[in-house]
Order: C-alpha cells, then sequence, then structure tokens
C-alpha cells in the first residue's frame, strides 16, 4: 500500500536539503530572535550535540548576553528561548539548558529529509565546495630503496581518502607519487647491491652503516650472476648498473604493492626528470638573483631565516652535493606550472624539521607559500599478541605493506589505518584485525551494510517492494529518530573531514551508523503484517544504507552483500 505525502511533508522535503542547510536556516532564526529581543547582531554557531538528549542542534546563547542592557541572564534567556519556540512549524521544543539552547526537530522535517538521500543516491554527502580548485596531493613518495613498508602504508590510505574526499566535494585532486631517485640514498642503494653480488659469487665484503642491509636486495642481483656481461663490469660500472636495475625493480615492486592495497596515483614523477627540467644550477640562480643565498665554511647557504624559518640551510654541501631543499624547490615550482593552485604534501615524523625550509623556497620562487599544506602522517607500530614489532629499513628489519596483506584483509588494514587521526601514533592490533567478528570494527561496519542487504532480501520475499513515497509519519520508535538523524549527518562529516584533512572522521561516523543500526535491528523488526509501517521502515533503512554506500566508498572499502 501506497499512500501520498501531505502538502506539508512536501514542503518541508522541498525547503531543506541537508542537515548542513538546516543548520544555516537556525542560525537566521536565532540572530532575527536575538535582533529583534535586543537589537543585538549577533554570528551565533550552530552545533549537532553529540548525543541526541541534547537535541539535534544546540548553540550558546550565552556568549551574547548584553551585560549593558542591565536585564538579568535568566531573562535573557528565557525572553530567547521564548522567541525561538514559537518557530514551531520546524522545532517540537526548544529547551534551555545553562547557557545554551537546544533544539529539537519535528519528526516530519527530520525524516521527510531521508527521500533526498534516496533520492541523490550516490551523490548524498556530495558538495560544490572546492569550487573546482585544483589541488595536488603527494604521498608515500618513499626511496626507491626497499619495499614499502606498514608506516608508508598509512600514508598511502590518508592520502587515497584524502582525495577523494575532495574531489567529492567539489575540488579537482589529483594523486601524485615522487620518486626519490637523484640523492646519496640512491649511491647507498648501487653500493649494498654490489656487496650483496659479490656475496652470491663468495667474496666477502660488509654493507656500509648507511647503507641497505636487507636480504631483499638479494633477489634483484642474483639473476644476474651468470650474466657475463655484469660479472665482467668494474667495480664502479656495476654499483651504477646496480643503483638504476634495482631502482627500476624497486618502483615496480612499491607500484604493485599500493594497487593491491587500492592505492593508485595519477602520476608517478622522478626526481632526476624533474631536475633535468629545472636543474640545481638554475634554482641556484634564481635564489642568487634575490640576495637568499651566501657561502660559508665551504658550502652554499639559503637565507631561510628571511622567510621565518629558526635557521638558515645548506643547499650544497662542501663536497659539491646538493641538499633535498634543492630538489623540493625545483619539484614544487613544477607542481604550480602544471596549473595546481593548492599543494598538501604527507610527510613522516622524521620530516616535521624540513616544513619551514620547503615554504622559504617557495616563497622566493613568487609562489605563495600559503597554497602549501604540510600533513604530518605518524608512525605506526604493529601489535601482535600483546608483543610490539620494531622496524628498520636500513637494518633489513620491518615489516612490509605485501607481507600485512599477506595475512590481514585490504579492508581490515585500510579501515584501521584511518582509525586514528593520521598526526597521531597508532598502534595496529593484527590479531583484532584479523578476526571475523562483530569484535573486529571493520567486520561490524561492512556487517552493517550486508544485514540491509538481507532486509530487502527478505521483504522481497514476503512479497513487499521498495516504495518511493512511503508515509514516514509512521516512524515513531527511537531507534528510527537516532538512524534518521545520524543519517542526514553525513554531509556535515563529509565536509568536517575533508576540511580539518581529519579523514579519521568518516569511519568513527560509520562505526556509530551501524551501531545504532544494529541496537535497532536488534530491538525492532523491520517487516511485519503492517504493510505502510514495513514500507516506511524499508525506506529508513535504504537511507541508511545509501550512506554506508557511500562512506564505505569513500574510505575504499568493500561493501559486502553477504558475509
Amino acid at each position: 500500500m501506497v499512500l501520498s505525502l501531505s502538502g506539508e511533508m512536501l514542503r518541508w522535503k522541498r525547503l531543506y536539503k541537508d542537515m548542513m542547510s538546516l543548520k544555516e536556516e537556525i542560525k537566521q532564526i536565532v540572530i532575527e530572535g536575538i535582533l529583534k529581543s535586543y537589537g543585538i547582531q549577533t554570528k551565533p554557531v550552530i552545533e549537532i550535540p553529540p548525543k541526541a538528549a541534547f537535541g539535534d542542534f544546540a548553540s550558546n546563547i550565552s556568549s551574547f548576553f548584553p551585560c549593558e542592557k542591565k536585564i538579568s541572564f535568566d531573562d535573557f534567556m528565557n525572553t530567547v528561548v521564548d522567541k525561538l519556540s514559537k518557530k514551531n512549524d520546524m522545532f517540537e521544543k526548544v529547551l534551555r539548558k545553562g547557557g545554551y539552547v537546544n533544539f529539537f526537530l519535528h519528526n516530519r522535517v527530520l525524516f521527510g529529509r531521508l527521500r533526498n538521500v534516496v533520492e541523490e543516491g550516490a551523490q548524498f554527502g556530495s558538495s560544490n565546495a572546492g569550487n573546482g580548485k585544483r589541488i595536488l596531493v603527494e604521498f608515500v613518495s618513499a626511496n626507491p630503496t626497499g619495499p614499502l613498508n606498514v608506516v608508508s602504508a598509512r600514508a598511502g590510505v590518508v592520502g587515497d581518502v584524502l582525495v577523494k574526499l575532495l574531489n567529492f566535494t567539489g575540488y579537482r585532486a589529483d594523486a601524485e607519487f615522487y620518486i626519490n631517485d637523484a640523492g646519496r640514498q640512491m649511491h647507498m642503494l648501487g653500493e649494498s647491491a654490489e656487496i650483496r653480488f659479490k656475496e652470491l659469487l663468495g667474496e666477502s665484503g660488509e654493507i656500509p652503516e648507511d647503507g641497505y642491509k636487507g636480504e631483499y636486495i638479494k633477489d634483484y642481483v642474483k639473476q644476474f650472476l651468470n650474466d657475463k656481461k655484469v660479472v665482467s663490469m668494474s667495480e664502479v660500472e656495476r654499483i651504477q648498473f646496480f643503483k638504476e636495475t634495482v631502482k627500476d625493480e624497486m618502483v615496480k615492486s612499491q607500484k604493485h604493492s599500493l594497487e593491491r592495497f587500492d592505492v593508485r596515483f595519477k602520476k608517478w614523477i622522478s626526481e632526476v626528470e624533474i631536475l633535468k627540467q629545472f636543474s640545481v644550477q638554475q634554482v641556484l640562480k634564481i635564489l642568487e638573483d634575490r640576495g637568499d643565498v651566501y657561502k660559508k665554511d665551504g658550502a652554499i647557504w639559503f637565507s631561510t631565516t628571511k622567510y621565518g624559518d629558526d635557521k638558515d640551510r645548506v643547499l650544497i654541501k662542501q663536497n659539491g652535493t646538493h641538499t633535498y631543499i634543492v630538489s623540493d624547490a625545483s619539484y614544487h615550482k613544477n607542481k604550480f606550472e602544471r596549473g595546481y593552485e593548492y599543494l598538501i604534501n604527507l610527510w613522516g615524523p622524521d620530516h616535521h624539521g624540513d616544513i619551514m625550509r620547503l615554504k622559504a623556497a617557495i616563497e622566493a620562487f613568487g609562489f605563495g607559500s600559503r597554497n602549501l599544506e604540510i600533513i604530518i602522517v605518524q608512525q605506526v607500530t604493529l601489535v601482535s599478541k600483546g608483543k610490539k614489532e620494531k622496524m628498520s629499513k636500513r637494518s633489513g628489519k620491518f615489516i612490509t605493506l605485501d607481507s600485512l596483506l599477506d595475512s590481514v584483509d585490504s579492508d581490515a588494514v585500510r579501515f584501521f589505518f584511518l582509525m586514528r587521526r593520521s598526526q597521531a601514533h597508532l598502534d595496529f592490533d593484527v590479531e583484532l584485525a584479523k578476526t571475523l567478528s562483530l569484535e573486529n570494527p571493520v567486520y561490524y561496519t561492512k556487517y552493517c551494510h550486508a544485514r540491509t542487504v538481507n532486509i530487502f532480501n527478505f521483504a522481497r520475499e514476503a512479497g513487499l517492494s521498495m516504495t518511493d513515497d512511503p508515509d514516514l509519519s509512521l516512524l515513531k520508535e527511537p531507534g528510527e529518530r537516532e538512524i534518521a538523524r545520524l543519517v542526514l549527518l553525513f554531509p556535515e562529516v563529509v565536509q568536517g573531514a575533508t576540511e580539518k584533512r581529519d579523514v579519521h572522521r568518516v569511519p568513527y561516523y560509520l562505526l556509530d551508523l551501524a551501531k545504532a543500526f544494529h541496537s535497532y535491528y536488534q530491538k525492532v523488526r523491520v517487516v511485519t503484517d503492517d504493510g505502510p509501517l514495513s514500507e516506511a521502515r524499508l525506506f529508513l533503512v535504504k537511507a541508511m544504507q545509501q550512506v554506508m554506500k557511500n562512506g564505505l566508498d569513500l574510505i575504499g572499502v568493500a561493501a559486502p552483500e553477504k558475509m
């Protein structure tokens, strides 16, 4: 049975597109109410309380208390609440709690918005906030000296989700991987490979302290043991040969690992290629012309203190080799010249001290340093059976992304890496991530989506079909209101996660939504003998399912139909 919406419900549907527009409407009501009562111009902040018991929205009205009006605080608050309560076509009630005013929406407003969720489908939660602004997000960018470890993997998923969020909210964002293949670490890679090659030939050798001791290098050089051309090379020639050969193989390996992790880049760009386009000498020429370099102790220095750095930085060392700041400056100049308006870099914690030097270089090159944002992604510690794993790439003791994916499902790895703010250290519980039970947060969240599919299958078997026009006034259970409230929060969660770069907000939101739905499912039958009630509940489930799917898509986790 299908019931038509009342004219009043249709009006609400057209008027209120989502919770963010509702916030703006309430903001205007508060502004007008205080202005009319006291002649005070205000800029109220409308918040969404952490608990439903505090209302759907709240505002700290006490911050606008007019001390000069010689009115008591209680009279002021009561008058404001009285004025706002008269907007009863929107609010079921308006209550004062201390200095706050809490707003409770009418059910018809809250449930009526669910229709827009279903209509917008995969686009619900998206926006044009970015207005097409071009953003380049550079992340992972691990040296091509070894397999990707779990620290790089965390940066990979954080960057991947950030790009998805930016594009979902109206920006034009691209992902880029910068191959650091022009520094001393590349020479040390070639030298380490040469030592491993000699070992395989039965000769002795010792890898330098700052070399790469991992056994993985043997896998790349052993194929040349019977290659007469390689064997007959001089040591210098072989080091150069292995530097390029192993680097290329490492880049292929890193690409494969990231694709396995469902992290992909629009472009992989080489430091060597960047410096061919804009060389070390050209970088120096620009800085010299600006009077930003000087010589001291046999080195060439960059006056980064002129741009707010705490100390000047070396550009060219005493031995004539350049520091990272030169190639980084060239690379970021290249980014802006490719038409990107804003740059976001995800760096490891060991690069925190490099932020100001890069901003100084960008400023010196004539680009606004405010158009560069650097996010520090903290370390990951794997915890297995209560024990923490220690890692070091140079010593060869580290956990690779591939080895983690061999034992833990990719969805679980992604979800767990996102469950803490990226600027905070993360302890990754391997055993919990492998658990196929509701104790595992990713399993718990994905099971929510699978459960909705089961509900719709059961409804079809019972002869019920989804209708686009159910009577949502039949939804009266507290759990139904909580689900609707959470569903409509999704656009705000997405926008906040994007603007604040707090990608962890999305999985936590999905966990809250899954918790509300699982709780509701345990208490209430969705499909009953009451056809209209069943149709209304199915519509609520449909809206919830859509938001769950949209959220899981944003974090790159599958939305399964069965588990």
